[in-house]
């Protein structure tokens, strides 16, 4: 390109700046994210997935264009929520808020509240009873996966007891709502008061206990975001607030709109379609929305001030025992939601997670991220940490495979007792490590870790989806999903293993230095291709069979939003170039 040339460029660039921006932050975003879940959502209610595993097939798509779209190709990054760790965070946050159902509140919008639907009884109820409850629904669906995402990007430094404090308001609002719900159902359960009998005899009124399943399960999902938000308004880091409120409430909002789609039978009476799936696909449209939303609001191009706050926090040297309790604890509390989707490979997947942080630490403890420290200022630096690191480490991994009722019990004292003894003995060297290890740098300091967070989450993410995937494919076609489900976890069990084993080691023997300040992600853009094709594949995949209409409209329809999807990618990535040069 030609010098002169470039000065015009910018100075065309500045005059289209307000119409570029809003482009970029909002509109552009939102269609990805709404084609995103138009697709992935509708695939959440297929054979092969449904809960937990449909909302992560949905949650690594949405974690991947958030990424990829937010990213700068310079190291230093110019928007607040860009960490590669988004991937893993969207995914995980959504997938525990997929274990829960929803099938007893759309009956409401029909009038009716089932209590034995293999026998068509139910009792008649007000229609603003579904409203209610798909906005109750609908705010934490999408909501907790926006307050890990929140996480990714928070303006003020997280210590240890910050990162306990967080965990605990979303533990104890969880708690909290639970217990309001067990001990004062008449404020919460549909016309208790006047079906209080029905209430007390599940046994002939089997809908009754589905319905208190559901019902409690969402408000206690929703204690466990109204805790995590509160955490953050205490924190007053607003842009996290706003984040985390504006996606819930959206979606909220929208999933009321939908209404699961139980007008369209009245709307189009001799029809005979899959309106369900409508509905599965406009909820993801929703969701969709509602982050697209979120990134323009919280997500733009961060100012000066905000910037150098970023760049002016204190930060680790090196990893201490303080990130090795952070990093062992979020995998312990990640292990006890995710444990059941992994089938009985969880405790080996978790270990070998565990097994790369302790190896981290001890190969990089006290290497600095600027420059090397002088070997005077490295003499007796962590005295006896690798012991406590080997402690929680060992310890760690044996709670990993504690078997019997008692098992869950026995692994949270385990895991609580290293903790405490870790966190004591940080508190006891709290101001040497303070002294030794403050360094001003970047936000996104550690390319170590965040390929490794990066990775890690689009492995979990794609991994469980080609099984579910697969595992939907052979009920369509063979039969037996229990059968095919067990073989493919023989099968891909193993498989797993090895892999993550190496994307360990890979990032461990072949990293890039810490100090690194280029792109530690020069192919960000085959990594969000690779995200999109397989989601694609997955999602054809289980729509069948050929032979029926209903199924291939949807194929048609999973097809177009694709090429929508594809556009956007592209235009990204050409836009991506194009400031490169200037």
């Amino acid at each position: 390109m030609h010098s002169h040339a470039v000065p015009c460029l910018q100075k065309a660039a500045m005059r289209n700046a307000p119409l570029r921006d809003l482009t970029h932050d909002l509109i552009l975003p939102t269609m990805l994210f709404a084609a995103l879940g138009g697709m992935t959502w509708a695939v959440r209610g297929s054979s092969g997935f449904g809960a937990t595993a449909g909302c992560i097939f949905a949650g690594v798509a949405w974690g991947a264009a958030w990424w990829f779209i937010a990213r700068d190709t310079s190291g230093e990054q110019s928007r607040r929520y860009s960490s590669g760790w988004i991937v893993l965070a969207v995914t995980v946050g959504l997938g525990v808020a997929g274990a829960r159902g929803w099938m007893q509140w759309p009956s409401f919008f029909e009038g009716k509240l089932q209590t034995d639907a293999a026998k068509n009884e139910f009792v008649p109820i007000p229609t603003i009873y579904g409203f209610v409850w798909l906005f109750i629904a609908g705010v934490p669906w999408a909501g907790l996966g926006a307050c890990l995402l929140a996480w990714c990007g928070s303006l003020r430094e997280t210590r240890v007891w910050h990162w306990a404090i967080r965990i605990a308001c979303g533990i104890c609002g969880m708690l909290l709502a639970r217990y309001l719900f067990n001990h004062y159902p008449q404020y919460f359960l549909p016309l208790y008061d006047s079906l209080e009998s029905r209430y007390s005899d599940l046994e002939a009124n089997p809908n009754l206990r589905r319905l208190m399943n559901d019902s409690g399960a969402a408000i206690a999902h929703l204690g466990a975001y109204l805790g995590f938000l509160l955490y953050e308004v205490g924190r007053r880091d607003w842009k996290n607030v706003v984040l985390i409120a504006a996606v819930g409430l959206i979606n909220g909002a929208g999933w009321q709109f939908c209404q699961n789609w139980k007008w369209a039978d009245d709307v189009w009476p001799t029809a005979n379609f899959n309106w369900w799936r409508c509905w599965e696909s406009s909820g993801g449209i929703s969701i969709g929305i509602a982050y697209g939303i979120a990134y323009f609001l919280v997500n733009r191009q961060m100012s000066d001030p905000e910037r150098k706050m970023l760049n002016s926090r204190r930060a680790i040297a090196g990893p201490n025992f303080e990130w090795l309790l952070v990093f062992c604890g979020l995998t312990a509390l990640f292990d006890t939601f995710l444990r059941y989707q992994l089938a009985g490979w969880g405790p080996y997947y978790f270990s070998i997670v565990i097994i790369f942080g302790v190896a981290y630490y001890l190969k990089y403890r006290g290497t600095p991220l600027i420059e090397p420290l002088s070997e005077a200022e490295n003499v007796g630096r962590g005295w006896n940490v690798e012991w406590g690191a080997l402690c929680l480490g060992t310890a760690m991994l044996a709670g990993q495979f504690f078997q019997g009722r008692q098992a869950i019990l026995l692994r949270s004292n385990y895991y609580m007792g290293v903790i405490a003894l870790g966190a004591v003995y940080f508190l006891i060297r709290r101001r040497h490590f303070e002294k030794e290890n403050s360094l001003t740098m970047p936000q996104h300091c550690d390319p170590i870790l965040e390929r490794f967070g990066l990775y890690v989450g689009v492995f979990l993410g794609l991994g469980l989806s080609i099984r579910n995937g697969l595992k939907g494919w052979f009920n369509i076609y063979m039969g037996d999903e229990r059968y095919w489900s067990a073989v493919l976890w023989q099968v891909l069990g193993p498989v797993f293993i090895v892999v993550l084993t190496a994307i360990a080691a890979w990032i461990l023997f072949r990293p890039l230095p810490r100090n690194f300040r280029g792109d530690p992600f020069p192919h960000a853009y085959a990594i969000v291709w690779l995200v999109m094709i397989v989601q694609n594949v997955l999602a054809q995949l289980v729509t069948g069979p050929p032979t029926a209409w209903n199924e291939v409209a949807f194929n048609i329809y999973y097809g177009l939003l694709f090429a929508v999807t594809a556009a956007i990618v592209i235009h990204y990535r050409c836009m991506k170039a194009w400031r490169a040069t200037l």
